[in-house]
């Protein structure tokens, strides 16, 4: 996937690929939205909410956390067009593609393995008074996680010719990462995201168990989080810890549970299984970027 050249009145300008996945279709280039049209770029900057509290009597504000806020991705577009009856029409196909109620995941041929999932804001396209059949505009997109997810999941396969994975998404050079592990009681997990995982976050992390039976008992030594699950399980039971919430066989089990969850801090992490059962783990998740 790689961008192209745009002759406009002489000079030659190259622009990225847009691949748009509308909330109820498949993924497409955003060139075949209508003809004439061109993506140029985009751009957004990570919001950070700083949270402060005033106690009475004391000069100042106290610190009490932060948030990751909603941010907005301006993409820009370059649209040609003919008479004045072609551009009503592409200007209605483009509004009917993008004024869309539900989630859009959009990525660039820049970062083929990273996604981010917006909303189109509202925005205009004008033409032009010189009448010069060329009109540039920009939607912006509200991105309410505030974050960029990677494509893929992190238990499937890492293949670069695949675009699933790319250079830039803080993934350790020559080094095999898993994230499923079999008969295995400690082992490290790599979060190569710009943040911690954590449950609480709804970053939507889930721990597949199988194979297990008796007590389950997983630490991660790195981060200090332990959880316990008294409920019992056998081989043939599936536990599934899924953010905050704890599954048994598909059923919400969490108060069998210490009602504890792991975190992943970033990069490496040494977990624990105590016990000597056989045991099938996996970890399922998306990296998170900031910018």
């Amino acid at each position: 996937m790689v961008g192209k050249d745009l002759n406009i009145s002489g000079y030659q300008y190259n622009y990225p690929k847009l691949f748009i996945k509308p909330p109820n279709g498949d993924e497409i280039d955003a060139e075949s939205i209508t003809s004439g049209l061109r993506y140029l770029d985009d751009d957004s900057d990570p919001v950070l909410t700083n949270t402060y509290t005033t106690d009475a009597g004391l000069d100042g504000q106290a610190y009490s956390y932060s948030q990751v806020g909603m941010n907005t991705v301006t993409g820009r577009f370059f649209l040609h067009y003919g008479d004045w009856y072609d551009y009503k029409m592409k200007k209605h196909e483009i509004a009917n593609f993008f004024m869309q109620k539900g989630l859009y995941r959009i990525r660039t041929d820049a970062e083929p393995g990273i996604v981010k999932y917006v909303r189109a804001g509202n925005f205009q396209i004008k033409n032009p008074e010189d009448r010069s059949h060329y009109v540039q505009f920009s939607i912006p997109w509200e991105n309410p996680s505030g974050v960029k997810w990677s494509l893929a999941y992190s238990d499937q396969l890492m293949e670069y010719d695949q675009n699933l994975w790319q250079y830039g998404m803080n993934l350790p050079n020559g080094v095999d990462l898993k994230y499923h592990f079999v008969n295995q009681h400690q082992f490290k997990v790599y979060n190569p995201s710009d943040v911690m995982i954590d449950p609480l976050q709804k970053y939507g992390i889930q721990i597949i168990v199988t194979g297990f039976n008796g007590s389950f008992d997983l630490v991660n030594q790195t981060t200090g989080d332990e959880f316990i699950y008294t409920g019992g399980l056998e081989p043939s039971d599936q536990l599934v810890l899924k953010d905050v919430n704890v599954y048994k066989n598909g059923k919400l089990s969490t108060n069998k549970g210490n009602l504890a969850w792991i975190r992943l801090e970033k990069e490496w992490n040494d977990f624990k299984i105590y016990g000597y059962n056989p045991v099938d783990i996996r970890f399922h998740f998306r990296f998170v970027y900031l910018n």
